[in-house]
Order: structure tokens, then sequence, then C-alpha cells
């Protein structure tokens, strides 16, 4: 156990640079939503994140959210294997941006995952946004944002960077 603990105190300065490296990296925008072609293409491991656009709106941030809010958690989605809004990250939006951080995820193929947020229907199991089967979702213009991290230790350094780049753009919605 000894060695476990020993590790432990070599990763912690480690782990502490992921999150340095989350707080300046810039994840590419890559395409609005509805380019499911371009989207197909994205076919590495990574993380992306989903944008809403705000775009025309002259309310405010809680109030924008919270219309968003009523829409996304109908009651037509609940118990449907969707994630919904997280009020710790709402807290943290005080003015409208342009483009409102909406989901941020990791991938071992970054393309299917998104094309799942797009078109799983709500009879699926699979936990995801299903944008299409949300009727009321549109009238929103959405994109993505994706960055290859090709790493050979995925499963330890993508879940850490993906937790400090939530913590960074806090995005309305999602499990975690």
């Amino acid at each position: 156990m000894q060695r476990i603990i020993t590790l432990d105190g070599t990763f912690s300065p480690l782990f502490a640079e992921i999150v340095k490296v989350a707080s300046e990296v810039e994840i590419p925008y890559v395409c609005d939503l509805s380019d499911e072609v371009t989207i197909a293409t994205q076919s590495f491991r990574g993380v992306y994140r989903i944008d809403v656009s705000t775009s025309g709106s002259a309310c405010s941030a809680s109030e924008w959210i919270e219309r968003f809010r009523v829409e996304w958690e109908h009651d037509d989605f609940k118990k449907k294997f969707t994630p919904n809004l997280k009020k710790k990250r709402i807290a943290r939006h005080t003015l409208l941006p342009e483009w409102m951080p909406l989901y941020l995820g990791k991938s071992k193929n970054v393309s299917g995952r998104v094309l799942e947020h797009i078109n799983l229907p709500l009879e699926k199991t699979t936990f995801a946004l299903k944008l299409k089967a949300r009727p009321e979702m549109k009238k929103y213009k959405l994109r993505l944002h994706a960055l290859p991290v090709l790493v050979q230790n995925y499963d330890l350094i993508v879940p850490a960077f993906e937790s400090a780049l939530r913590s960074r753009f806090n995005p309305l919605i999602g499990k975690q």
C-alpha cells in the first residue's frame, strides 16, 4: 500500500499541471452542429464542447438560462437518459455570452459520440443530449468545438483534463 501512496504523491504535481493546461488551452471550433458530415470526420480521442447561441437575446444570463431550462427539462424528457442543467455551474454565468457553453464531454471517438448526442432517439437508454428528439432545440443554433487528446494514458489523463475544462467553462448541462 505504501507504493500506492508514493505513486499518489508523484501524480499530484502532474495532475496540477493538467489543471494548468486546461486553463490555457483553446478547444478549436469545428463546425455548426447541423454539419454532420464534418462532425463525422472528427474520429479521434479527445474532448469536445457544444455551445448554444444566445445571439439576439436582450435578457440577462439568468433569465435566458431559466427559459432554456424550462424547455430542456420539460416533462417529456424526464427519465429518458438525458442530462439536466447543473445549478452550481449555472450560478457561475453572471453575464450572457454570445455563445453559452452547453455541454462538455470526452470520448475515444469524438465523432461517434457527438453524433449520438444529435441523433439518438429518446427511447434509447444510452445517456446523451438527444437533440433531434427535442422539438424546441430546432430554434437554437449550436456549434461544436473539439480537441484531440492523443495520449497513451487516456483513462488517467483525460478524465482529469475534462474535469478541469468543466470547471473552466461551466457548461450548463452535464451528468457530473
